[in-house]
C-alpha cells in the first residue's frame, strides 16, 4: 500500500458462492484490526459489478460458481481493475492445474479453503489468509497482469542440445513465497534466441517441482526440466530443483561441466540452498555466473549474490514492490549494490541480452 494508505484499513471483497463460507473468511478476516471487509459476493457476475462499485483493495475468490465462475471473473478484474485477488478454493491446493492457471490469470496468491478440522489446524489457516491478504495489499498493481500464453508447438531452440561451454552464461536464480507467479511470466516468455543455463532454485517442496515444470513444458518455448541427480547442462535451456535438493554447479573428473544434487544438509552450516548454488557458480564460471534473487522469505542467497558481484559477474534482483515477499531481494540489498532492480515482468529483457545489465 502507499505511504498515505499505511494507517487505513485493508478493504476486502469476500467472494464464494457458499454464505456459510463467505461469513467463515469475513470472522478470520475480521480478527485483525487492519482488515475491514466491505463486501460479498456469490458469484463472478455480482464479484465484478461490487469491484466496480466498492473498488477494494483485495478480492478473495472462490473458482467454483454460478453465473461466471471465479477464473472467468478474475480474468476480467485483471483487464478490468488489476485488483489483487487471492484465489481460496478446495481447487487451488499447491501443486495443482487450477492453482498455476489462476496464477497465470493474475491472482497475487492461492488458498486452500477453510475446513472445519481441529482448531489447531483452522486457526492457521485463518493466520495464513490474513497474511496473504496483508502481503497481497501491499503489491503495487503494475505487477498484476493476466499472462497471455498458448501452447508451445514443441519446437526446440537451435541451441538446446549443444553443452555449455566457456561462451555460456550461467545464470542462477532463487525464489520462494510468490516465485510461482513471478516464474509464470518469465519463463515462458524466453524465446528461442535464449543462449545460456538457466538454474533456479524453487523454495518449495520437492513434491511440488515435477507439477510445475509440467506446466511450464507446455507454455515454453526452451526446454524446461526437473533436474534428475546430476545433468550436463545445456544451452537454452532451464533447469529446475527445490531447496532441499541442494544443486550445485561443479566439473566432473573429465572437467567437464555439470550439475549436481548433493541433498538437504550438504552445504556448510546455515547456508541456503540458493546461496549454494551461487557460490558454486562462482567457483566454477567466475565473472560469467550471473545471480538473480526473487521474491521470497528470509535472506537466502545474499551471500551468494556478494560473491558474485565480488569477482564482476552481474547480480539482479527483483524490484521489492514487485515480490509477494521482498525480504529476499532486500536482505540482499543490505550486503551491498546490486547490478539492477527489476520488476519480473521486465526480467527478461535482461535475460535473453547477450550483454549485462549496468
Amino acid at each position: 500500500m502507499t505511504e498515505e494508505h499505511l494507517n487505513e484499513k485493508i478493504r476486502v471483497l469476500v467472494v464464494d458462492d457458499s454464505g456459510l463460507m463467505r461469513r467463515q473468511v469475513t470472522g478470520i478476516l475480521d480478527r485483525d484490526p487492519h482488515i475491514e471487509v466491505v463486501g460479498g459476493a456469490e458469484d463472478g457476475e455480482h464479484a465484478l459489478k461490487l469491484v466496480d462499485e466498492l473498488r477494494p483493495d483485495v478480492v478473495t475468490l472462490d473458482v467454483e460458481m454460478p453465473k461466471m465462475n471465479g477464473i472467468t471473473a478474475l480474468k476480467h478484474i485483471m483487464v478490468k481493475h488489476a485488483v489483487p485477488v487471492i484465489m481460496i478454493s478446495a481447487l487451488t491446493q499447491e501443486g495443482s492445474k487450477i492453482c498455476f492457471d489462476a496464477l497465470r490469470f493474475g491472482a497475487v496468491d492461492v488458498v486452500a479453503k477453510p475446513s472445519r478440522l481441529e482448531t489447531e489446524s483452522l486457526n492457521a489457516q485463518g493466520t495464513d489468509i490474513i497474511t496473504k491478504v496483508k502481503r497481497a495489499a501491499a503489491i503495487r498493481t503494475g505487477r498484476l497482469r493476466y499472462v497471455r500464453m498458448s501452447e508451445d508447438e514443441g519446437a526446440q531452440p537451435v541451441n538446446s542440445n549443444q553443452p555449455a561451454g566457456a561462451d555460456s552464461r550461467f545464470i542462477g536464480m532463487g525464489a520462494g513465497t510468490g516465485g510461482y507467479f513471478s516464474l509464470l511470466r518469465i519463463v515462458p516468455a524466453l524465446g528461442k534466441s535464449f543462449d545460456d543455463v538457466l538454474i533456479v532454485v524453487l523454495n518449495v517442496a520437492p513434491r511440488f517441482i515435477a507439477p510445475f515444470v509440467s506446466y511450464l513444458q507446455a507454455y515454453s518455448t526452451i526446454p524446461v526440466k526437473n533436474l534428475p541427480g546430476i545433468a550436463v547442462p545445456k544451452k537454452g535451456t532451464c533447469y529446475f530443483c527445490a531447496g532441499d535438493d541442494g544443486l550445485v554447479l561443479d566439473r566432473a573428473d573429465n572437467g567437464s561441466l555439470r550439475l549436481r544434487m548433493e541433498g538437504p544438509g550438504s552445504g556448510s552450516e546455515g547456508q541456503g540452498a540458493i546461496d549454494r548454488l551461487l557460490e558454486s557458480m562462482v567457483d566454477v564460471v567466475g565473472d560469467r555466473a550471473v545471480g538473480i534473487v526473487m521474491t521470497g522469505e528470509g535472506g537466502d542467497g545474499a551471500e551468494g549474490m556478494a560473491k558474485i558481484r565480488d569477482v564482476g559477474g552481474t547480480t539482479i534482483v527483483q524490484d521489492i514492490n514487485n515480490c509477494v515477499d521482498p525480504s529476499m531481494p532486500l536482505a540482499t540489498l543490505e550486503k551491498g549494490p546490486v547490478g539492477i532492480m527489476v520488476p519480473d515482468f521486465k526480467m527478461v529483457d535482461f535475460l535473453v541480452s547477450s550483454g549485462t545489465p549496468s
